[in-house]
């Protein structure tokens, strides 16, 4: 496995998933550059899991740089966290390639998500009062990342489905088929069309770090300017405004889950495929014992 070349690594990753997008720049710049990390990783023999450990180290080292107001460090945070965007990649690339798709792998990634993006947040909040000498930003930033974290249940089989469909079809088009009476379902195609869907990718990582990385650019060109005698800029609009949208968001997803009583449906769902799932296996062995 580690002398897998780059023709074969191009090869197989286009196999695997030829239609995944993340986006123009993540499909025209990242996803070109994850290969080359990935084919590194591979010939370093790096597991996914190892991967997915270092993605979590180095976003949360690019939060720390962020928290600082200096623009060297700001620079040297940005491309941490960039370069975590690439190795989110990279770990999904090695586990597919390796065949190292797991549970463990699933979680490892959820909890640096979970850890690396609030981190992300609240150093922006941190940084930007050092800048303007506003405390409110402190605390946006803190709310922000707080009310990012996914604190519904729900997020748990959600995560479960899209483990059991790589699983059972690695061209992640077995389950968008799959419907379960009237409960809806578990996972949807990231590729599905929605204008929701686009409306809520300003709040999802990656976006909302590039979002971060664009305006913590500008400002590094641009002075803060005056709004009725009070000293603001963009990362502070940016604050005032995540801060107010993202807990509002939040609670109105997990009214709405409650209220639809989502999670025991995506439960039963989960368990529905399951049993489809067990039952095709045993099948299977049946037929190959009588053979």
């Amino acid at each position: 496995m580690a002398n897998v070349s780059l023709k074969e690594l191009r090869q197989f990753k286009h196999r695997v998933n030829p239609e995944e997008r993340q986006g123009a720049y993540g499909y025209y710049f990242i996803r070109p550059l994850s290969l080359y990390v990935t084919y590194i990783a591979l010939r370093l023999g790096l597991t996914a899991n190892q991967v997915t450990v270092l993605q979590t180290l180095v976003g949360l080292a690019g939060a720390t740089f962020l928290a600082f107001p200096s623009t060297a460090m700001a620079i040297t945070g940005i491309f941490l966290l960039q370069f975590g965007f690439v190795l989110d990649n990279v770990d999904g690339e090695v586990a597919r390639f390796r065949r190292q798709v797991s549970i463990t792998g699933k979680f490892l990634d959820t909890i640096g998500h979970e850890l690396v993006i609030p981190s992300m947040y609240f150093a922006l909040g941190v940084s930007t009062y050092f800048r303007l000498g506003h405390f409110e930003t402190i605390i946006l930033g803190f709310l922000v990342g707080l009310f990012s974290l996914r604190l519904d249940i729900a997020t748990m089989y959600h995560e479960a489905a899209q483990f059991i469909e790589t699983k059972l079809d690695q061209a992640y088009s077995y389950y968008s088929a799959l419907q379960f009476g009237e409960a809806p379902k578990l996972y949807r195609r990231k590729n599905e069309p929605s204008a929701i869907r686009m409306l809520y990718a300003a709040f999802a990582y990656p976006a909302v770090m590039n979002i971060i990385t664009v305006l913590l650019l500008i400002d590094m060109f641009l002075p803060p300017f005056n709004l009725i005698g009070y000293r603001i800029s963009l990362t502070y609009i940016f604050l005032v405004s995540y801060g107010i949208l993202v807990p509002l968001r939040r609670v109105f997803t997990i009214w709405k889950l409650a209220k639809g009583r989502e999670v025991e449906r995506k439960y039963l769902s989960l368990l529905d495929l399951l049993k489809h799932q067990n039952k095709a296996v045993s099948t299977q062995a049946e037929r190959q014992s009588v053979r």
